[in-house]
């Protein structure tokens, strides 16, 4: 059976509920899918949900990756950004999930973990793909840095209706400078990683 198709139909759903209103038994009927087969490779409403957010970073991810090969010298910062943008812009047909997905997880705190393990995954992916080949706690820490943008930029995303969301661009421009001059006193950034080429290490 094709999770695709469950989750697909849940991510529908979740355009006009909360995702506390989706039933697994009810996405199974109108999939045509058995229940018992719904539940043992569908999994839950919330694997089902992470499932599409996961084929939507990969979509936003893949983008970035030939963006940036176009531009091998641009910095890391400024592929970081980029990238972060190209999310955002991919997932703006999506707002409605993401407003349900929001008020959700205020409410749920699995389905919280794991909306915040999934970002946290995608960023990591991002900053590799950006240049930055810092591994352990200095890694998990601009990670988490990265996260905390997202979040704080999240709102202003959620109500821009401008055609090239110049209102996203300018806060997450602006919170992500807010966030390497944190870095920087804390010593998880350098001065010289924010002008460094984002290419690979053997260029």
């Amino acid at each position: 059976m094709s999770v695709e198709k469950l989750s697909e139909a849940c991510w529908q759903a979740l355009g006009q509920k909360a995702p506390q209103e989706i039933a697994l038994a009810s996405l199974a009927a109108e999939c045509d899918v058995p229940y018992q087969d719904a539940v043992i490779y569908g999994g839950s409403i919330t694997d089902l949900i992470i499932h599409k957010i996961e084929a939507l970073d990969c979509e936003a991810l893949a983008t970035s990756a030939d963006d940036f090969a176009d531009d091998p010298h641009a910095s890391i910062y400024e592929k970081l950004l980029e990238g972060l943008m190209m999310r955002f812009e991919i997932l703006a047909a999506h707002r409605a999930q993401f407003d349900h997905l929001h008020e959700g997880a205020k409410q749920d705190p699995i389905l919280a973990a794991h909306l915040l393990h999934q970002l946290s995954d995608v960023v990591g992916k991002l900053l590799t793909l950006a240049g930055d080949e810092t591994t352990g706690p200095i890694k998990q820490a601009r990670i988490l840095g990265v996260v905390g943008v997202l979040l704080r930029v999240r709102s202003v995303w959620s109500q821009d209706d401008s055609a090239d969301l110049g209102l996203t661009m300018k806060a997450l421009d602006k919170e992500l400078k807010k966030a390497c001059e944190w870095a920087l006193s804390l010593r998880i950034l350098s001065p010289d990683d924010l002008a460094k080429e984002g290419g690979s290490s053997d260029e």
